[in-house]
């Protein structure tokens, strides 16, 4: 609990009256107060969780007042730390078909929790819809990076809760005040998702930087960069735009080849395993497969070039920013 008791410091340090949004909770009640010390509560999940939600309540020496249930939401009135609080249960997955019903019944919330939920199957809509929803001046507590240039800053844990033992869902907690709104959120978000995959060609990525690569990159990256480029382009707030812009010259432009981003490479390797050890995942098994896999040397000339080579297509795609 102790995690989640540094999350309160930041979301709830003053223990209001607030409302909490946990999708795909199952009946994990006792996380989300001691989180979040909520006093309207709406956990949504498919299957049907109500008793034994009551049963934790109950089991950690709260009181039920009241229930009532109607459609496919039940209301628990309790008593719990010294509180009157309301859970409200939606039954019903947050997919596609019924989100938009969801966020309508629950209205807007000050926090917002997510975990291993598998980003609501990384679907960017969905994700845009629940984030719009948070109250400007509302937390967010996920497993997992928030987007980019979407109005979220990280508000930072104590350095200790990076470690393994300390895990959160499938990562580590991330906590995150929304600061503003922006217009389109989804937008950001593919944008934030292309961004990412032209890092990564720019880098090598899957395909290597010696000669046979090369030649795929060269057919390849100035359709990428074009898309990027539309999507850049076709960004609604101004003010972020030349922060991004900025952003996009230093990764793709400036910076030199980041050979561990190249699959295959000792260094990819490295990173790989630095990543499992934070991670508490990295087992002595994990360890010897990922030595034993083949190496992929590339010469300082190979490497020299493929920079050069993706610096002339930016500079044909970004003629007036370079």
């Amino acid at each position: 609990m102790e995690l989640f008791r540094a999350a309160l410091k930041i979301v709830n340090p003053e223990k209001k009256d607030i409302t909490v949004f946990y999708p795909r909770s199952g009946p994990d009640i006792l996380n989300v107060l001691v989180a979040t010390d909520a006093t309207t509560l709406h956990l949504a999940d498919k299957d049907q969780h109500t008793q034994e939600i009551i049963k934790r309540i109950e089991n950690t020496g709260g009181t039920i007042q009241n229930q009532s249930s109607f459609g496919d939401k039940n209301e628990i009135y309790l008593e719990w730390g010294g509180k009157d609080r309301k859970v409200v249960f939606h039954q019903g997955d947050v997919d596609n078909s019924n989100i938009d019903k969801l966020l309508a019944d629950v209205g807007q919330y000050d926090i917002y929790l997510e975990k291993k939920s598998d980003r609501l199957g990384n679907d960017p809509e969905i994700r845009a819809k629940l984030l719009g929803n948070l109250k400007i001046g509302g937390h967010a507590i996920l497993d997992y990076e928030a987007e980019r240039h979407i109005g979220f800053e990280q508000e930072r844990l104590a350095s200790k809760y990076e470690r393994a033992d300390y895990k959160y869902g499938y990562y580590r907690m991330r906590v995150y005040r929304k600061d503003k709104s922006v217009s389109d959120p989804l937008h950001m978000m593919r944008f934030n998702e292309t961004f990412s995959d032209v890092v990564s060609s720019r880098n090598g990525g899957d395909l290597g930087v010696d000669e046979s690569a090369l030649e795929i990159f060269k057919r390849v990256y100035p359709g990428q960069l074009a898309e990027l480029k539309a999507l850049y382009d076709a960004i609604p707030e101004a003010k972020e735009k030349e922060s991004i812009k900025k952003e996009i010259i230093k990764e793709l432009y400036e910076k030199e080849v980041d050979i561990s981003q190249v699959f295959g490479t000792r260094e990819s390797y490295r990173r790989e395993i630095e990543y499992l050890d934070k991670q508490g995942l990295l087992t002595q098994q994990a360890y010897e497969v990922i030595m034993e896999r083949e190496v992929h040397e590339y010469k300082k000339e190979q490497v020299k070039e493929f920079r050069e080579e993706g610096r002339k297509i930016f500079e044909k795609v970004f003629p007036e920013w370079v």
